[in-house]
């Protein structure tokens, strides 16, 4: 019995138990990767830190104003950006540009005496969705794009379907796009996870009928608000038919091979796929679902303004799927075509046996990527061959939802010759003015696009609307297509680890952490610390680099974070047993909120200036109300009374400054700050006169209570004031009595809620109020305006 009792004493001594924490900590981060998405959210963060350290390309100077910049062959030289900057707008004009002028630029490009020079692909990434002002225009551009035979528009798709009168327009536009290109057929997996969308905007029918090729252009944020990934495939969902649920049967049809599905909407109108093949079993699920989330249809048979049917209806939707334009915009410089790739949902998008076009020759050769540039001397005398190799296939990694991480080549590209540029920029203008006649023999030899993926967008602050945030910050929407088929083209594709090499160097680092924080000072544990979290980063940032593998760093370094921090607590807490509950004794007496602030920072005096919202109440005749009645009876009334306020008022964020009295004190905006704090206070006096006449009805016709209220808005002096043995955490300030009066003020106009202009100026377009005088209170020189609150108007997220 006794070595038994020594065995479980030495287990808790710190050497051994921190391995305990050690592996706690391990299993906790595991269950948190496994069952949420903090750390995978935290991982997708640390990517923006990998971009930020690579090794863009290699500059030297050579002399003043000029230096030598050696080409980074992560960069495909075939892509290049036309960029309607400000040089084009200084020269053309207000944007947008008629569309002829669009027409003269594709025939810039189209007219040149060698055809083997052409570029492989124009992207225009601009949208032809309503006819122009001059149908003659629209003809111009049409003819030019028929005559390019090269250009790629896009199709915008959106989450709600289109309206009734224009739904068969933009489906039919899209249909001529499958019609001449062809749609995306062999999907393997579950293509019913993919994002889905009920509406799309494709080009207008002539202008479908004259493009190449098509794909869409649309982008998913990650949580954090960040574009670090492109859909390589959507689903577009085409309405067939509504099927009331009750009709909904094993027996009913569904071409589910041929991408057929049927949906229910619940009452938040979120979309639920119904499981195919359908079974009793799921359609009795399916029944007690619906019942209990989804809404009731209701239908007026004879028209006399009655409902006379109602019952729950699913939906059957034909799904088409749509590929990303840097999709086709790669399969065209690869000559191959959407028949030929492989789509495996979760793992890849397969594109065999790529090709190149060999401008010299003219003919399509092996697609080989370029892995070392050649070197030439001053002399132009090659020094170092190029060094390339021949790409057998491709397999672009996607995840379940058909999405590609991009890999990010660098900064946002500026369009001024000489500055940075991650991609080349040309401007718009230079291709847009004097197009060649029609006449063959005027056609310039070449415009030095040979196989090139010219992609054409707005490249100006003034005139783009679809700047998005990356890694790298703010950039235009064409540059982030142009990362993402770079991405493609050099088959750059950033990839993860297996998971199991992810847990073990979590096991490995966390472990040593533990080993080493039980044994030596904490000091010394903590240095080491660092420098293994320093040296994990740098490894993790060189292996991105390099090889394009992402490695988890967030995830091992909070190991070590939280396994240090853990032994360093409970070699405290085994040292040091007589700290205790320092919050549970302050949340006695302080709310919440202010002892978590106090937890954060010890309290000291003075305080800080903030734009607050202070409230005051007071109850009318109390003096009389409490001669009527016996001390108890006096507390029991004003105990409850209070009580229903306050929670009132800290059920809307608000903090309780004091009791005085019958008199209440609060204040919004502060500890914590508050956007609305003006808004939340007049919808807490609101509320709480709500209260009191409901609370009324519990009390005697002659012990009822009436309050007044005041409310101000404005800079006051909030903070722990106050001796250093007590302290208060309240405000003070001219503002603060302002309040006060207000407060006071009612008796004068036998209202309830006074609010003063500052407070009403905050909260006019969310309140009902009326104006009631221009009054000079004590204390102030100039007159202040005041209200009578009567109501505020409910948000949509109050609503909710």
């Amino acid at each position: 019995m006794e070595k038994k009792k020594k065995g479980k004493i030495k287990l808790f001594e710190t050497k051994y138990f921190g391995f305990i924490l050690g592996i706690i900590v391990i299993i906790v981060l595991l269950v948190l990767g496994e069952f949420t998405t903090i750390l995978s959210n935290l991982e997708t963060s640390m990517l923006d830190i990998h971009f930020n350290y690579k090794n863009i390309r290699s500059k030297q100077n050579i002399q003043e104003g000029v230096s030598l910049e050696e080409a980074n062959p992560n960069i495909s030289p075939d892509v290049l950006i036309v960029g309607v900057d400000f040089r084009s707008l200084d020269k053309f004009g207000k944007w947008p540009f008629p569309r002829w002028r669009h027409a003269d630029f594709l025939k810039s490009l189209a007219r040149i005496k060698n055809q083997n020079d052409r570029e492989s692909s124009v992207l225009l990434d601009l949208f032809f969705i309503e006819p122009d002002a001059d149908a003659v225009d629209d003809g111009l551009l049409i003819d030019a794009i028929a005559e390019n035979d090269r250009v790629f528009l896009e199709t915008i798709l959106d989450e709600v379907p289109p309206p009734a009168a224009s739904r068969d327009e933009y489906f039919a536009r899209q249909q001529i796009l499958y019609d001449n290109y062809g749609k995306v057929q062999n999907i393997v997996g579950d293509w019913t996870r993919l994002p889905t969308f009920y509406g799309l905007q494709p080009p207008l029918q002539p202008y479908a009928r004259a493009t190449f090729a098509y794909g869409h252009a649309n982008y998913f944020e990650d949580q954090d608000q960040i574009y670090r990934r492109q859909p390589m495939i959507v689903k577009s969902a085409f309405f067939l038919e509504e099927i009331k649920l009750d009709d909904l049967t094993v027996n009913t049809p569904l071409d589910y091979e041929n991408h057929e599905r049927i949906e229910w909407v619940d009452q938040d109108s979120r979309h639920h796929n119904i499981d195919f093949p359908f079974t009793d079993e799921n359609l009795l699920v399916l029944r007690e679902q619906m019942v209990k989330n989804a809404p009731l249809k209701s239908v007026d048979t004879n028209n006399d303004g009655e409902p006379d049917e109602s019952y729950y209806v699913v939906n059957k939707y034909q799904d088409h799927f749509i590929p990303a334009i840097t999709l086709t915009l790669a399969l065209k410089y690869f000559n191959r075509s959407l028949s030929e790739i492989e789509i495996v949902l979760g793992e890849y998008i397969f594109i065999p046996q790529p090709e190149h076009f060999n401008t010299e020759i003219g003919e399509w050769e092996a697609y080989r990527q370029i892995d070392k540039y050649a070197v030439y001397n001053e002399d132009g005398e090659e020094l170092e061959a190029e060094v390339s190799h021949i790409v057998e296939d491709i397999k672009i990694p996607i995840d379940d939802y058909g999405r590609m991480l991009i890999n990010f080549m660098g900064p946002a590209s500026f369009a001024t010759p000489g500055s940075r540029q991650t991609f080349p920029v040309r401007s718009y203008s230079g291709y847009a003015s004097n197009p060649p006649s029609s006449l063959a023999n005027t056609w310039p030899r070449t415009k030095a696009l040979g196989n090139k993926i010219v992609l054409v967008g707005a490249f100006a602050r003034g005139i783009a609307e679809d700047q998005k945030t990356t890694p790298y910050g703010l950039m235009y929407g064409i540059e982030i297509h142009a990362n993402a088929l770079n991405t493609i083209l050099m088959s750059k594709f950033l990839t993860t680890v297996p998971y199991w090499q992810d847990v073990l160097l979590l096991i490995a680092l966390v472990l040593i952490v533990s080993l080493l924080t039980t044994r030596i000072q904490a000091l010394w544990s903590f240095v080491i610390n660092i420098v293994v979290i320093l040296g994990l980063f740098f490894a993790t940032t060189i292996i991105f680099e390099h090889y394009n593998l992402i490695v988890n760093f967030a995830t091992p370094a909070i190991g070590m974070i939280l396994s240090f921090l853990s032994i360093v607590a409970y070699r405290a807490m085994t040292e040091e047993r007589d700290k205790r509950m320092i919050k549970s004794m302050f949340g006695t007496y302080l709310s919440p909120k202010v002892v978590d602030q106090i937890l954060d920072s010890p309290p000291e005096l003075g305080g800080l200036d903030k734009n607050l919202t202070v409230f005051f109440s007071d109850i009318r005749g109390f003096t009389t109300l409490s001669e009527s009645m016996s001390p108890q009876e006096l507390v029991k009334i004003l105990n409850r009374y209070l009580s229903v306020m306050t929670d009132n008022i800290l059920e809307l964020d608000g903090t309780l400054d004091k009791y005085e009295g019958d008199a209440i004190m609060a204040f919004w905006g502060a500890p914590l700050p508050e956007e609305d704090h003006a808004f939340l206070a007049c919808k807490s006096s609101v509320m709480q006169i709500a209260a009191l006449k409901e609370l009324n009805k519990e009390f005697p016709d002659d012990k009822q209570i009436n309050i007044g209220i005041g409310l101000n808005s404005g800079i006051m002096t909030v903070g722990n004031m106050g001796s250093t043995q007590r302290m208060d955490y309240t405000l003070i300030g001219d503002n603060v009595n302002l309040g006060a009066r207000l407060e006071g003020t009612n008796k004068a106009y036998g209202t309830r809620i006074i609010i003063s202009e500052f407070t009403y100026d905050m909260v006019k377009d969310r309140v009902i109020a009326r104006e009631l005088d221009n009054i000079r209170v004590k204390g102030k020189n100039k007159p202040v305006l005041i209200y009578e609150l009567l109501d505020y108007i409910e948000d949509e997220v109050d609503e909710q």
